[in-house]
């Protein structure tokens, strides 16, 4: 009777040692290869919208620093789109979801709605969202809560009132805060006492915010320069 060795029951370690490699090779490209495409795809919808974009290269880890950045290529990641006075619309910004590497996102005199910000939700990494001159209302800003690296955000002219500015609490790493035209009023500027690295919060043309709501909330924010003006000393020019 024949007995059966172990040399041919298990593959040999040669062997074992070529499958994982392969396996390993092809997982890691699709890795590479799926963020770079996803990322020259925003650059060309953005381009055709008559937008720009800035890119970078994230070095791996475990890629030696004498590889130059020429040959990592693949590793090429959007950081800043500007698509501000562009027509962009609210499915134009689906392209964005998984675009974790973006840190600035300008979209300034836009038509864009609360819709639009859904698609923002998993960019974690932003730190400067510019917003004015839009149709975001309190019901989008609730999906930025999650966006806790946010430094710079501006509101100005939107449909912002105090129930938007409850959505703004756990922002706490915001340094600046445009709030100009915005529908709040003192009890609004209350959501604002926890964001203690304010430095800049312009609240110009709040026409229901007053003097003791201003005191009260540079009582809780000393570090920051609120720039108010009261209503009656506006002097518009038709």
């Amino acid at each position: 009777m024949t007995k059966t060795t172990n040399k041919s029951r298990l593959p040999r370690t040669g062997t074992l040692m070529l499958i994982a490699v392969v396996l390993l090779i092809g997982g890691g490209g699709v890795m590479v290869w799926v963020p770079y495409h996803r990322n020259q795809t925003v650059i060309s919808e953005v381009e055709n919208l008559g937008g720009t974009t800035e890119s970078k290269i994230i070095r791996p880890f475990w890629v030696p620093n004498a590889v130059d950045d020429e040959h990592l290529k693949p590793f090429e990641r959007v950081w800043q789109v500007d698509l501000h006075d562009t027509q962009i619309s609210d499915v134009g910004l689906e392209s964005l979801r998984g675009i974790t590497s973006l840190v600035t996102l300008r979209l300034e005199n836009t038509q864009i709605s609360d819709a639009s910000l859904e698609n923002l939700r998993g960019l974690t990494n932003l730190e400067n969202l510019a917003l004015t001159n839009t149709q975001v209302s309190d019901a989008g800003l609730e999906h930025l809560r999650g966006l806790t690296n946010l430094q710079h955000l501006s509101l100005t002219n939107n449909h912002v009132s105090d129930a938007g500015l409850e959505h703004l609490r756990e922002l706490t790493k915001l340094s600046g805060l445009k709030l100009e035209r915005a529908q709040v009023s003192d009890s609004g500027l209350e959501h604002l006492h926890g964001l203690t690295n304010l430095e800049t919060l312009n609240l110009f043309f709040t026409t229901e915010v007053t003097r003791a709501g201003i005191k009260k909330l540079q009582k809780a924010l000393p570090g920051c320069k609120i720039g108010w003006i009261p209503t009656a000393e506006y002097h518009e020019t038709p």
